[in-house]
């Protein structure tokens, strides 16, 4: 073989080599990509429901305080106090969390994974924020 052949069929090869390992690579991350991106496993999306709510009821506290102890009657009235005017959603459904007031007083819930009132096991269970719970 000649030299410039055999150093083509040398940088051939560690291209193959390469990607190969970058195949490899891919295949391997993209389950682990997949959920990272697309979607969270039950733990992380209860508790992200339980800590965007928690955001949520900071926000009604403090509407409540601006406007004389009145909550809104809509949650989209809080909106403006959110990055991008944009509320939380519900991580298992996409759509804004359950909410519920008479001005006097308020009630936010997620109804977990199940989406049902109640819940047997933990990412079924309901979340629930209320003017008395605490943050």
């Amino acid at each position: 073989m000649k030299p410039r052949t055999a150093n083509v069929v040398a940088k051939v090869s560690v291209c193959v080599f390469v990607a190969a390992f970058v195949a490899l690579a891919l295949f391997l991350t993209a389950p682990l990509f997949y959920v990272w991106w697309f979607d969270l496993p039950d733990p992380a999306k209860w508790e992200k429901a339980r800590t965007e709510m928690g955001e949520i009821q900071k926000a009604l506290e403090l509407h409540a305080r601006e406007n004389g102890g009145r909550y809104p009657t809509e949650l989209r009235l809080i909106a403006p106090m959110f990055p991008g005017r944009r509320l939380p959603l519900d991580p298992w459904t996409k759509q804004p969390f359950a909410y519920e007031s008479d001005g006097r007083g308020f009630r936010l819930v997620c109804l977990g994974k199940d989406g049902k009132p109640g819940g047997a096991i933990s990412y079924d269970l309901d979340i629930v924020y209320t003017e008395t719970s605490l943050p």
